[in-house]
Parts: C-alpha cells; sequence; structure tokens
C-alpha cells in the first residue's frame, strides 16, 4: 500500500510538470539518403581548404554543406547552414569558410578545422558571391548581394560588417587580385565589371564586357582576369594592373563558372548549357581541351594539394573529380538523391524509401534509422506499398509504366507488372489480397492479385487520379482524381464504381481513420483537408491547414491525422497535426525541404516523411522518451497491462480502478478492427482480470484500444 501512494504521489507530480508536453510531437531526426552525409541537391558552390585538404560543397536544396577529404575524395562531415547556398570561400589567415546563403540573406560562418558553425551574419538581399581579401593589413570577406545592389564587407577577425558599397547593378561574382589589392565586380545587369580598391573599399573604374558576365578568375602568374560572360558564350580576358581588356576566348553554352589552375596554368570554364567544361591556356589565352561532364555543371574548385578540380554537376546531383594534369575524370561523388516515396514493414520494422532521380529503393533499419541496403527498380520510382500477407514491396515506377515487386526477405527483385501510363499511386487491399495502381495519364486503376501479381482487371476512374486509400472497416478503394475535383469509391469485391464525392480544389492525398471511420482529402489548391464518413460516403466537415497540403498519414496509437504542408520544391515545409475524434488542428512541426512520400511505423510510433528536395527523411516521434505508447496519463488508471507479450494462444489484461464500462477493440497494423470484447462489469477497486482468446487471429503485431488508451502487442506461433 506504501509503494501505491508512493507511484500515486509521482505521478501527481509528472502530471503537474508535464500536461504541455504529454501529447506532443516533435522532429526526433534527420535521416539522409543514401547516408548520413548527403542531402544536398543541385550542388552550385565550392571552395577549399588548403590548411586541411578539403573540399566544402554547398547545394540549392538541403540547407548544408557537404566536406570531403582531398586525398581520399571521401565524404566526412555535413554542417547546417541557411538556404541556397550559391557561393563559398575560405579565409586561410583565420581558417574559416564562409557560406553565402542566398534565400535566407545572411552569412554562415564556419570553423576550417573543426567543421562547426561559428556564427551567422546578416548581410543584403539573396547574397550570391563571396571573395577573401587575404591583404596582411586587410582580411576582409566581401558579400556580393544581387537584390539590393550592393556589396557588404566583413571583417575576416571578428565577422563583424564594415562597410556597404552601394551601385552596383546585379553584383553577381566576386574576385580578388592580390598583387595590385584590387576587387572585381561582375555586375551582371549591365555588363560590365566594377573595380574595387580593396585597401579602402572605394570604386576606381568600370571594365565593359559581354552579355551577362556570371563569374570571374584571377591568374597570379600573368595577372589577368578572365571574366565567363553567360549570354556571350564567352570569356573577357581582363590586365590585371591595367584593367583594359586584352582579348574574348569563345567558350560552350552558358559558361557558369570558372577556377584556375596554378600549377599548370590552366583556367576551368564549367558550360552549364552544353554539359561540358573548357579548358584554357593561361600564357597564351587558347583553348587546350573540352571536358564533356554530368548534366547542367554549375560549380568548380581546384585543389593544388592534389591537383585535382571538382566540378559540381547541378541535374546530376554529383560532383566529378578531375585530374588537373591529364583533364581526365578520376571519380564521380554522389551528394543527393531525391527521395519520394515511403512505406513501413512491420514484419522486418524495415523502412522503404523510393528515389526518384536514381531508380533505386533505400531500406532503411526501423530500429536505429541506418541504411541497410539499396535496390534498383524501374524509371523514377513514385510510390509504394507493402502487401504483409505475402511479404512484398510493390514499387510504381512513373517513367518506366510499370511495378517491381520486390521480395522483402530476401531484399530482391520478384518480378516486373506492366501497367497503364505514369503510375503514381499504390494502395493494398488485405481483404482481397489485391494491389491497386492509379495511371495518371490513361485515368484508370489497374487491380493486381497479391498472390499471384498478375493483373486482375482496370477500372476507369476520372481525370488524372493520383492518391488511392482502402477503407478496411466497409471493403472500398477511394480515389483521388486531381483533375476532376472528386473521389471515385471503388467496391474492394467486386472491383465496381459505387459513388463519386465531390472535394476541395486539386485533391492531392488521402488516408483513413479506422478508429472513426473516416476519409481524409488534402486538396492542394483550396489549401484544406475534406473529412468524409467511411460508412455514407458524405461530407463532414473541411479542415483549412495550408498553402499546399501534399500528403496525410494517421496515426493509430494517437488518433491523429499528420497533413503534410509543401510541395517537392517547397524550401519551408511542415506537419500539420490534426486530432481524429474533433477534426481540430492541435500543432505543426517544421520539416525537411520539399515532402513528397510518408509512413507511420506503430513499433516505434514514428512517422517518417521524405524530403524530395532535401535528399533526407524526417522522423517525428509522438511520445515522451521513456513513456510510450501511454495515450492518456490518469494517475488513477496506470493500467490495462496485457501479458504475456507476445502472446500465442490467448492473453490477459489487467484493469485498475476503471470506471467506466468501455468495450475492448483490437485493430491490426493497418487499421482493420479484428475483434471486439464487451468489458464485463467489476468492482470499482482494486484490480480486475480479462482474459482474451486469440483463435482466428493470425501472427502479427496489434493494438489493443480501451477508452483513450492504446496497447501494443505481438501475436506468435
Amino acid at each position: 500500500m506504501k509503494s501505491f501512494k508512493l507511484l500515486f504521489s509521482l505521478l501527481i507530480v509528472l502530471c503537474t510538470i508535464l500536461p504541455a508536453t504529454l501529447f506532443s510531437q516533435w522532429l526526433e531526426t534527420t535521416i539522409y539518403v543514401p547516408d548520413s552525409l548527403c542531402g544536398i541537391t543541385y550542388p552550385q558552390a565550392f571552395t577549399y581548404n588548403t590548411e586541411n585538404n578539403k573540399v566544402y560543397v554547398g547545394g540549392y536544396y538541403g540547407d548544408g554543406v557537404i566536406v570531403i577529404a582531398g586525398e581520399t575524395n571521401e565524404k566526412i562531415a555535413r554542417i547546417p547552414t541557411g538556404s541556397n547556398i550559391v557561393a563559398l570561400c575560405w579565409n586561410s589567415t583565420s581558417n574559416k569558410v564562409y557560406c553565402a546563403n542566398t534565400e535566407s540573406d545572411n552569412v554562415t560562418v564556419i570553423d576550417g578545422g573543426t567543421n562547426q558553425v561559428i556564427t551567422t551574419i546578416p548581410v543584403g538581399e539573396e547574397p550570391c558571391a563571396l571573395v577573401w581579401n587575404q591583404n596582411q593589413t586587410s582580411n576582409k570577406v566581401y558579400c556580393a548581394n544581387c537584390q539590393t545592389n550592393n556589396v557588404t564587407v566583413i571583417d575576416g577577425v571578428t565577422n563583424s560588417v564594415i562597410t556597404t558599397i552601394h551601385d552596383i547593378n546585379y553584383p553577381y561574382a566576386l574576385v580578388w587580385n592580390s598583387i595590385n589589392n584590387k576587387i572585381y565586380c561582375a555586375d551582371f545587369g549591365r555588363g560590365n565589371v566594377t573595380v574595387i580598391d580593396g585597401q579602402t573599399n572605394s570604386v576606381i573604374t568600370t571594365i565593359t564586357v559581354d552579355y551577362e558576365p556570371r563569374a570571374l578568375i584571377w591568374n597570379s602568374t600573368n595577372n589577368k582576369v578572365y571574366c565567363a560572360n553567360m549570354a556571350g558564350e564567352n570569356i573577357t580576358v581582363i590586365d590585371g594592373a591595367t584593367d583594359s581588356v586584352i582579348t574574348t576566348v569563345p567558350v560552350g553554352s552558358f559558361p557558369y563558372d570558372l577556377v584556375w589552375n596554378s600549377t599548370n596554368n590552366k583556367v576551368y570554364c564549367a558550360n552549364w548549357r552544353s554539359g561540358d567544361m573548357t579548358v584554357i591556356d593561361g600564357v597564351n589565352n587558347s583553348v587546350i581541351d573540352t571536358i564533356p561532364v554530368a548534366s547542367e555543371p554549375l560549380a568548380l574548385a581546384w585543389n593544388p594539394t592534389n591537383n585535382k578540380v571538382y566540378c559540381a554537376n547541378s541535374r546530376s546531383s554529383n560532383v566529378m573529380v578531375i585530374d588537373g594534369a591529364s583533364n581526365s575524370v578520376i571519380e564521380t561523388i554522389t551528394v543527393g538523391y531525391n527521395p519520394c516515396a515511403l512505406v513501413w514493414n512491420s514484419i522486418n520494422n524495415k523502412v522503404y524509401c523510393a528515389n526518384d532521380h536514381t531508380d533505386d529503393v533505400t531500406i532503411i533499419d526501423g530500429g536505429n534509422n541506418s541504411v541497410i541496403t539499396t535496390i534498383p527498380v524501374g524509371s523514377f520510382p513514385h510510390a509504394l506499398v507493402w502487401n504483409s500477407t505475402n511479404n512484398k514491396i510493390y514499387s510504381a515506377n512513373n517513367g518506366s509504366d510499370n511495378i517491381t515487386v520486390i521480395d522483402c526477405a530476401t531484399n530482391s527483385v520478384i518480378t516486373t507488372i506492366p501497367v497503364g501510363e505514369e503510375p503514381c499511386a499504390l494502395v493494398w487491399n488485405q481483404t482481397s489480397n489485391k494491389v491497386y495502381c492509379a495511371n495518371c495519364q490513361t485515368n484508370n486503376v489497374t487491380v493486381i492479385d497479391g498472390a499471384t501479381d498478375s493483373v486482375i482487371t482496370t477500372i476507369a476512374v476520372e481525370y488524372y487520379p493520383c492518391a488511392l486509400v482502402w477503407n478496411a472497416t466497409n471493403n472500398k478503394v477511394y480515389c483521388a482524381n486531381n483533375g476532376s475535383d472528386n473521389l471515385t469509391v471503388i467496391d474492394g469485391e467486386t472491383n465496381s464504381v459505387i459513388a463519386a464525392i465531390p472535394v476541395g480544389f486539386d485533391a492531392w492525398a488521402l488516408c483513413w481513420n479506422a478508429t472513426d471511420n473516416k476519409i481524409y482529402c488534402s486538396n492542394d489548391y483550396s489549401v484544406d483537408v475534406t473529412v468524409i464518413d467511411g460508412t455514407t460516403d458524405t461530407v463532414i466537415t473541411t479542415v483549412t491547414v495550408g498553402y499546399l497540403p501534399c500528403g496525410l498519414i494517421w496515426n493509430l496509437t494517437t488518433n491523429k491525422v499528420y497533413c503534410v504542408i509543401g510541395s517537392s520544391y517547397s524550401y519551408s515545409s511542415s506537419v500539420t497535426v490534426i486530432d481524429g475524434a474533433t477534426n481540430s488542428i492541435i500543432t505543426s512541426i517544421p520539416i525537411g525541404s520539399g515532402p513528397s512520400g510518408f509512413c507511420w511505423n506503430s513499433i516505434q510510433n514514428r512517422t517518417y516523411i521524405a524530403n524530395y528536395a532535401g535528399s533526407s527523411i524526417s522522423v517525428i516521434r509522438d511520445e515522451i522518451p521513456g513513456i510510450e505508447e501511454l495515450t492518456t496519463f490518469n494517475a488513477l488508471s496506470l493500467m490495462p497491462e496485457i501479458y504475456p507479450n507476445p502472446a500465442k494462444s490467448y492473453f490477459t489484461i489487467r484493469l485498475l480502478r476503471t470506471a467506466d464500462r468501455q468495450n475492448i477493440k483490437i485493430f491490426d497494423v493497418s487499421g482493420k478492427l479484428v475483434k471486439e470484447i464487451a468489458t464485463p462489469l467489476g468492482r470499482n477497486d482494486g484490480v480486475r482480470e480479462i482474459k482474451i482468446s486469440l483463435k482466428g487471429i493470425s501472427p502479427g503485431i496489434y493494438f489493443l484500444r480501451l477508452g483513450k488508451e492504446v496497447k501494443k502487442f505481438l501475436v506468435v506461433k
């Protein structure tokens, strides 16, 4: 009795200090695919740290910098920064790396030794270029701000802003001439180069070049400045002493970046549109070679220690390493993969992630969030579904018009099934063991036998079907038709169309709430979620959520609906949490860039969101660490308890002082109600036990709900 009073007192204290966080949801971690040092897509900025022999890479998406070892070409770190990194530079005196975040209007300062962020400096709008003035009396960093038409000057020691240089029309590139201590700034809007005194920070002169000057580099051996003119498709060569034009060199289409190799006195020019690199002799300004690279090269860097040139290929999301002596490609380093769909396998506790740009599926351990392996599938995998009866994963390949079937035990491909044009959504019907595939270009749904993987039939729906969900209670499949702003309801037994339900504009995603038998439909254009009664197929209400609701998932344990806000290319994305019983909004959680795929892990009660643009997976938890599965915290009702767990033929529920008599409901992992038992009457004091038979229930993971209490248990053979 004393122990019970002590426990009671402890619970009262916990109830006092934890009410605000007890039912909270939070971002637990972020997993980058294919590994923890990825997540940077469309790489476009470089700098090289000579002191530590490290290359820093920034990208359009990912809000971070990847660090590559110059000797081994291995990724060694990932540093969080601002959004859309367009420029990087290294300060050798202070061993700092500066990162221009164009969407955040600031500069992140990184310690070059530890790879830790030192500080963040606000600058002008859309900072797009950086250069370091290493003059012994200066030690300044210059930051070109293209939207405010100025250049911010930063103290390299204190990281404070010294001054701002104005009246430069869309400054886009910077370079420092150490011989004459001059800063050259490419004026993209006027087609000229502004020359700034490195000591006084005043403008010396303006040099006319060609259309849209985009990049600058300085050759210290010959004291020349090279200016890449994007629209002019050439390079202007400027004398560093007199600031006069020497010559113009034709290059590839859309020259985008420049780097100088002092060992071999070569200038490299990345040509964005033609997908190649022009190599220019630094002495006579002639073209030596043209090197084919990958799609859309955007940035270059040179490693003087190993004489390597690095080329960031934006569209290919990789970095090519080129030998500075032979101009040959040594290696290609992948930095991002664009994940777009997720599904969870409760038997093996694995998460499967479809990677749109690399035509494969990454398999993640659900316990420790580590990557197990990657399996090649068809072109542009867009959707995944798990068949728990046969333990198979189906991958809808949007580009190859087929479905890849994966064996979950062996992680091997079983077969490939041809379907309609551009398959984009999948759902599995557990009752009939059928897989449904929505084909958005042929406006139909392919029905597949889950045992034999053969096509049963094809059902015509309305315009642009883009999402599917199965209602286990009534054995119905709902198909969201984006172009028709409605849902097609399909009978899961006969495969015939039952009804059409009008919803909001641009119906995009669906989920089913098994507890309340509701269908949720997110509508992109009308920024809301339509809630539908699963029995009558009538609209209950509409919940306003936010701009571009693109995904939905239901959490059985807490009876909450997660609505993901943001498109595949959104910088700022979040998850709106909706109460499944009241349809009211509970909270909003920030996540990674460009969410596009979602799944729920009932074992750890985690929700996974695939961030297409960030090449990462956000993991959201929905309980206090150490107090899992307890959805209500009543000091007088810590139970029910389930034992044995795992169970074989039966299990026992132990109840403590339950005032209300409520039915016991058992759900499987899909949310289907498999058993319901009336709670027998008992005394209101002490402990009572209820024995429940598991006859007819297959092995697997199940959830017991008594009122608002939810307990997880395992049935074994």
